[in-house]
């Protein structure tokens, strides 16, 4: 029938559809936060104070329902908490308002997105670990041998009543956290959007889905008290919505969904848990449903359609959610368009072998909750649906010891039977059916919602081990959610290292002992210690200290900016002053002097650790650069042609050997000079204003360009910095000549006093 009149189908499709509001929702980012040390999930660490919040309030609403149960006695020590819910306040409301403004600073409202995700894995993981706990608890009492008989029966009936009742207390303990958090974000709403512009970052029916709190989608105690239990069944979903599709599509040509063309039913408990290892079996199970029911399409990329809110199909059936304002609805005519696609569904569904089942459904909840919740709901709605027969239930529920009553029992049973078979009036009929209609289109959206929140959390990790959290956080990769100063950490730019090549220590040490002077209290004295003074100086740390060598880095941070490279070049050049002021002092007692060519290189991104039995360990492809810059390969530079100077020199060498390739090696002469990379040299020259300068104002030769630059150290005081460039000179077995290869240039900061003095007294004015 049409709704206006002599209107066509095509007329009321059109009506309909526009009254059929599709639900938009703001979609995850989580594909922006970096994969945490596992490289799979995001490492996140939420404030202990709410993560022992949490725990409070779980273990407080678990303590109430497991002594409701006669579960806790009084040997247990466990009371409810009268505080865990404020408490819990006390510490989510802040910092959800910390995290949305710190959301709103960095221009990302996934930020939050990840807060509040994180916060209920939290809440499941934290009801799962207690109920666990607590079967362990029993399950670790005494040995059978030590305990009375009346203790043993006690722990076995404890334990037989926990298992039964174990799916109920993990839905309703969720229920009441979730249910907290819910009322929470309801009342922060205005102002969260006051922030972020969006009330729900993450969607309302998806964050506070009721099938997570079921845990196990096969759980039919606590699944029928959200949804009609004949949908439990992957199968009958499925029939059940061809139904739906058949009858609807008849008036709304455009069907939303699309359905799926195999037949192959997945079965829910064959189906291996994911790679979360467990966390929730529930997500598994939702997949798998899914699978069975919807076109993968549909739900792995979060579209939506009309069918995904329930308003929509309970308001086509004449349930509640009435328009406001005039309207076809206010007609005649459209009761009637309603009462025939209801009396079109029920023959629809009689035709199926459904109707019973959705009838059986709706008592069953009921009935169920005036029978104790005892006995076999499968039992309960075979019976109802016409399945099976008196004499069979009888015989059957003699076998469950917690009926006492079985008499009683099944007059109730015959009674809710007898319901069914005289609710032969339309209001009542209607209503079940609608009833049900609703349930299904909820279960449809929330396993839809649900696979979704599954997904997110299953991106989510919440390392609770004190070195887990110590690595991904060197690492750059924990996503912290903290009140106070622990809250954000000032972000790392860029590095530099440090290598120290120090060499003839053996031979120091050596003579030292032959002479019967102590070397360790000496490079104690003269050695380390004046270099570590020097690390608080600059503010570097110790990478890796290892005979001769000694790797240094230092941290360029966000704010305030700080001129990593030009303060890791004024380490360079003290380290270098403070062994050769060593020297004079071998030299007076007639010991060998040392020597030392260091290396330095910049990384325009933090570093990387590792952790090797508690010790932090850099990973960094500046210390590879930095130790082939600190080496000296040719410490003779007599085979060139050339004296021995202090300082750097790279020179290469054409090999004879291999004259079809031409191929090189590079000879790098290193004595007490510091040569730096060209990343370093580059950065450098944006930290400091460097001017050139004529080589022969330094006294050098033309060739060679020279930069000058200066900058106050933490002292206040004025350090100049001289780098000279150079281009590598090729040694072809008989002279030395500039190299015919553009770019082929080092750098090489001076450390000679003199060059350093005539620098002084030419950009003084002197």
């Amino acid at each position: 029938m049409a709704l206006i009149g002599n209107s066509s189908i095509r007329s009321t499709a059109a009506l309909l559809q526009d009254e059929l509001t599709v639900p938009k929702r703001k979609s995850l980012r989580l594909d922006t936060f970096p994969r945490g040390m596992d490289n799979v999930r995001i490492d996140v660490d939420l404030d202990p104070a709410l993560n022992d919040a949490i725990g409070r309030l779980v273990m407080s609403s678990m303590v109430r329902r497991l002594r409701d149960l006669r579960l806790l006695d009084s040997s247990n020590p466990l009371t409810e908490d009268l505080e865990a819910v404020d408490r819990f306040r006390e510490v989510f409301v802040p910092l959800s308002l910390s995290v949305a403004q710190q959301a709103r600073q960095s221009s990302r409202r996934e930020v939050y997105q990840l807060f509040v995700l994180a916060v209920i894995k939290r809440i499941y993981l934290a009801v799962d670990r207690h109920l666990k706990e607590y079967r362990d608890g029993l399950d670790e009492a005494p040995l059978l041998g030590a305990l009375t008989t009346t203790e043993s029966v006690s722990r076995h009936e404890k334990l037989w009543r926990f298992g039964r009742h174990q799916a109920e207390l993990r839905y309703e303990v969720s229920r009441e956290a979730v249910k907290l958090v819910h009322s929470l974000e309801l009342v922060g709403r205005k102002q969260r959007k006051s922030i972020l512009a969006l009330s729900w970052p993450v969607a309302e029916d998806m964050l506070f889905n009721p099938l997570l709190q079921l845990g196990k989608l096969d759980e039919e105690s606590t699944f029928i008290e959200i949804y009609p239990f004949m949908l439990i069944k992957p199968e009958i979903f499925r029939r059940f919505e061809t139904v739906i599709l058949d009858v609807l599509c008849h008036w709304l040509p455009d069907c939303p969904v699309r359905r799926l063309t195999t037949s192959t039913d997945s079965d829910l408990n064959d189906l291996q848990l994911r790679r979360d290892e467990g966390e929730f079996p529930g997500y598994a199970q939702v997949e798998s449903y899914l699978r069975a029911v919807m076109s993968d399409t549909e739900y792995q990329r979060g579209e939506t359609n009309w069918l995904d809110n329930p308003g929509n199909l309970t308001w086509l059936m004449g349930g509640n959610g009435e328009r406001k304002g005039p309207g076809f609805w206010d007609k005649k005519r459209w009761r009637e368009f309603q009462v025939n696609l209801l009396q079109e569904l029920e023959k629809a569904l009689n035709r199926e072998g459904l109707l019973d089942m959705l009838f059986a459904s709706a008592l069953l909840p009921e009935l169920y909750r005036d029978l104790g919740r005892k006995g076999s709901l499968r039992l309960l709605f075979e019976y109802l649906a016409g399945g099976r027969s008196r004499k069979e239930l009888l015989s059957i529920l003699q076998q469950f010891k917690e009926i006492t009553n079985l008499e009683l029992y099944m007059d109730r049973m015959e009674a809710a039977y007898k319901q069914l078979g005289q609710a032969a009036g339309v209001s009542q009929r209607r209503e079940w059916l609608i009833q049900v209609v609703e349930g299904y289109a909820s279960l449809r959206r929330d396993l839809k919602l649900s696979w979704e929140m599954y997904r997110a959390m299953d991106l989510i990790r919440l390392p609770s081990r004190a070195d887990e959290l110590e690595l991904s956080r060197a690492n750059r990769l924990l996503q912290e959610f903290h009140l106070g100063s622990q809250a954000q950490k000032n972000e790392i730019l860029g590095h530099v290292i440090i290598k120290a090549d120090l060499r003839g220590s053996t031979e120091l040490t050596a003579s030292m002992i032959r002479e019967g002077l102590n070397p360790a209290s000496y490079f104690s004295q003269n050695l380390f210690d004046p270099i570590n003074k020097l690390l608080e100086k600059y503010g570097a740390e110790k990478v890796f200290v290892e005979g001769d060598a000694v790797i240094l880095m230092l941290l360029e941070y966000a704010s305030p900016p700080s001129p990593a490279v030009a303060r890791a070049c004024a380490l360079a050049y003290d380290i270098i002053d403070e062994v050769l002021g060593r020297n004079s002092e071998s030299r007076h007692l007639g010991l060998p002097e040392l020597e030392l060519g260091i290396g330095i290189s910049y990384v325009d991104e933090a570093p990387c650790y590792l952790f090797d039995a508690g010790r932090k360990i850099t990973i960094s492809p500046a210390i590879n650069r930095a130790d082939r810059l600190s080496s000296c390969t040719h410490r003779d530079l007599d085979l060139f042609g050339r004296s021995a100077v202090r300082g750097v020199e790279v020179i290469r060498h054409l090999k004879t050997a291999n004259k079809v390739s031409g191929d090189a090696e590079f000879c790098r002469y290193n004595v007490n000079g510091i040569e730096l990379d060209a990343a370093a040299f580059e950065h450098l020259n944006g930290e400091l204003v460097l001017k050139k300068v004529k080589a022969k104002s330094l006294g050098k030769k033309d060739g060679d360009r020279y930069y000058v630059g200066r900058f106050p150290d933490a002292a206040g005081k004025t350090r100049w910095q001289v780098l000279r460039q150079s281009k590598m000179k090729v040694w072809d077995g008989k002279k030395l000549q500039p190299s015919k290869k553009s770019g082929r240039s080092f750098y090489e900061l001076m450390t000679d006093p003199e060059i350093l003095n005539r620098t002084r007294e030419k950009l003084s004015g002197r």
